[in-house]
């Protein structure tokens, strides 16, 4: 343990953002250097009366430009504006520009390789070029459904399959999760959003192939399904009434099958009311199973796996464009 301070940027001020960035000014081993938000009603408030009570003398601005920020050795944004990586690279690039290592909760970034292969040797060839590092983070994609199954699998000396099984009650989360899982909506809107792929949890299928690309399983078949959940009584969460007979939340499944027979089956349900839950099963001779009873808050735990991996990235100083498997194990590591 040293006194050494990990000098970090906040880039991104929503409600994860500013959770992230609370956690931060806590952390005896972290030190906030500014955060970054387009929001004019956040542009030039203290950071510090953002997340307490207390000033920090520092304060947000629009852009990574802006940004006083004179630290020569080693420094970190962590990176939380959104989940399309296309939309995500320009200011991902722009961070590396100014010298910055990025952690981004960015979920198709936590495994982009499938999705956007080009796009994915261009992040990694610059990163690399310029000594630093891009990793995708988060609880879901990131660790439950996705790394905490691949580390599960070291204690096995076979295994023919493996399901995940991740229940959350929407009503104990943040309003922007509620409507990205369609709170309110009729089952006729939902189901023509999500034929246009514009609804529904953003990193299933990055999980998915996190998990084959750990265990260098090659996937022959991947399938996709989305449908809604429908409240069959009158309820309402933050910001919303749900009717009887409306969508009070969605069931995701993504499934992969090797050429051998192997097959990884994720399985999500986020709904109103439902019994939250995290459970993990490797099927085999040496079968294990894993229950989290009432699961992972993903709001909290998303701030501490992001803040925890900007660490462990400062500790071991690979570079290029990483997944949670490359970066190592995750874990709570004090400076």
């Amino acid at each position: 343990m040293s006194n050494h301070k990990l000098k970090l940027i906040s880039y991104g001020l929503g409600p994860i953002g500013l959770e992230i960035l609370k956690r931060a000014t806590q952390a005896p081993d972290i030190q906030v250097m500014g955060a970054v938000d387009i929001d004019p009603n956040k542009i030039g408030q203290d950071i510090g009366t953002l997340v307490s009570d207390e000033k920090m003398n520092s304060y947000v601005v629009s852009s990574i430009a802006a940004l006083q920020n004179n630290a020569t050795d080693f420094k970190i944004a962590v990176h939380a504006t959104g989940s399309n990586l296309e939309k995500m690279w320009p200011q991902i690039k722009e961070l590396l520009d100014h010298g910055y290592n990025v952690v981004s909760t960015c979920e198709e970034l936590s495994y982009p390789w499938h999705r956007y292969p080009e796009l994915s040797a261009e992040m990694d060839q610059y990163a690399k070029q310029r000594g630093l590092a891009v990793l995708g983070t988060g609880v879901n994609p990131g660790f439950i459904m996705d790394m905490m199954v691949v580390a599960l699998t070291g204690v096995t000396n076979s295994l023919t399959g493996i399901k995940v099984n991740r229940r959350v009650d929407v009503s104990k989360r943040r309003v922007p999760l509620q409507k990205k899982v369609g709170i309110s909506m009729s089952k006729e809107e939902f189901e023509q959003l999500a034929h246009e792929n514009q609804i529904g949890h953003v990193g299933l299928e990055e999980s998915l192939r996190l998990i084959a690309y750990g265990l260098n399983w090659e996937l022959e078949e991947v399938t996709n399904s989305i449908e809604p959940t429908i409240s069959e009584k009158n309820d309402r969460v933050a910001y919303s009434e749900i009717l009887a007979g409306q969508v009070n939340g969605l069931h995701q499944v993504s499934r992969g099958t090797t050429k051998d027979g192997r097959e990884i089956v994720l399985d999500l349900v986020m709904s109103v009311g439902v019994k939250q839950e995290d459970e993990i099963i490797i099927e085999g001779p040496e079968a294990k199973h894993l229950v989290i009873p009432g699961g992972i808050f993903g709001d909290t735990a998303t701030a501490a796996i992001a803040l925890n991996s900007a660490k462990l990235v400062s500790l071991t100083k690979k570079t290029g464009l990483l997944t949670m498997v490359d970066a190592g194990v995750p874990r709570n590591v004090t400076l």
